[in-house]
């Protein structure tokens, strides 16, 4: 008997996934259109733009005017809180804004949405490969809708924020890792230079881990990815890391969010001033002590210890936001997945009402 040829199928679901990337394309745009802002994405916009096109230095005071003026139609007021919109980002990270710069703005924003958009899905399965759990069909489909529509995946496509492109070179960096993929694990977190903040951690842990297991292509090509980028960057807008610290030393004067652990310790009493130096201090202690115990453990032990870096990350880093909490999606799916082995069905109920 003859088998059907399935290439028709193929053709057939690559027809409507175009189809459906077109509309989710034109939908973005016409929220674009009407509904101005994605003031992160703006600012990396700005900067990218008037490099390419303009000819001037991203982390000129101009640049930051002109974007302050597209999102408040005249320069911002920093003792009001507002946003000055520097480009305050490394310069490798026009990697992955250049191409953006030379659209006009309502379509690199709509396009870049898209991608965010098509990302948070592609982290929550990456997120489910690197956990080994299998869920059912239901409940895989309602991991991906939460990934898609909770707080922090929504804010982050509304404002255009790359955490969610960090997040998914760091959880992509981990899955090469179980895959034995070596080489792509260390060039994925390589390319995490673009927004150190989220990854300060994550890196130097997989890089002592890597050195104590003998994978050495891991630490080879990771150094190679943030080498070649930095010094093919150096080359490009000698003085660019100068400019950009000096970019950072200003934040603060605008930014005022600290991290959550400064935040729940903020209330402390002057008396008690004593704790908000100990308790940073515990948690690296702790985490140190983790990195330390998952040296000789399997790749379950590696991960889990991976998540938990995460965490502490968010938790301690000098200046995070709500969009960065993206980035904690394969530690969530560890914990479901660990509630799913412990308690069965409770375990898959437990995850459905905790995450409504």
């Amino acid at each position: 008997m003859r088998q059907s040829n399935p290439g028709w199928i193929r053709w057939l679901v690559a027809v409507i996934l175009a189809f459906l990337l077109i509309i989710l394309v034109w939908s973005n745009f016409r929220f674009a259109l009407q509904s101005p802002g994605g003031n992160d994405f703006l600012a990396r916009w700005t900067g990218a733009h008037y490099w390419l096109v303009e000819g001037l230095n991203p982390y000129d005071e101009q640049v930051s005017l002109e974007a302050q003026k597209m999102i408040y139609g005249r320069p911002a007021d920093p003792s009001k809180g507002e946003d000055i919109a520097h480009f305050v980002y490394p310069l490798p990270a026009m990697l992955f804004f250049a191409p953006f710069g030379l659209l006009p703005y309502t379509l690199a924003r709509a396009l870049w949405m898209t991608i965010l958009q098509i990302a948070l899905p592609v982290l929550a399965m990456i997120s489910i490969r690197i956990s080994r759990w299998k869920p059912s069909p239901v409940t895989f489909g309602f991991i991906i809708f939460l990934s898609i529509f909770w707080y922090h995946g929504v804010r982050a496509v509304i404002v255009g924020q790359f955490a969610v492109i960090e997040a998914l070179l760091i959880a992509g960096g981990l899955w090469a890792i179980q895959r034995e993929a070596d080489s792509i694990s260390g060039v994925l977190l390589g390319l995490t230079i673009a927004k150190p903040q989220m990854a300060f951690l994550i890196v130097p842990y997989v890089l002592i881990w890597a050195l104590r297991v003998r994978r050495p292509q891991i630490v080879l090509w990771c150094l190679a990815t943030v080498i070649g980028l930095t010094t093919a960057s150096v080359l490009i807008l000698p003085g660019w890391p100068l400019m950009w610290l000096r970019q950072l030393a200003s934040y603060p004067t605008y930014t005022d969010i600290g991290s959550p652990l400064s935040i729940l310790i903020s209330g402390v009493p002057d008396r008690m001033s004593w704790v908000k130096w100990i308790l940073p201090g515990v948690l690296a202690a702790y985490l140190s002590l983790e990195w330390i115990r998952s040296m000789g453990k399997d790749d379950a032990g590696f991960q889990w210890t991976a998540a938990l870096t995460l965490v502490v990350t968010n938790l301690i880093a000098f200046r995070t936001a709500t969009t960065n909490y993206v980035v904690l999606f394969p530690a969530l799916v560890l914990i479901f997945h660990s509630w799913s082995q412990r308690w069965g069905k409770q375990g898959i109920t437990a995850i459905w009402v905790g995450c409504l």
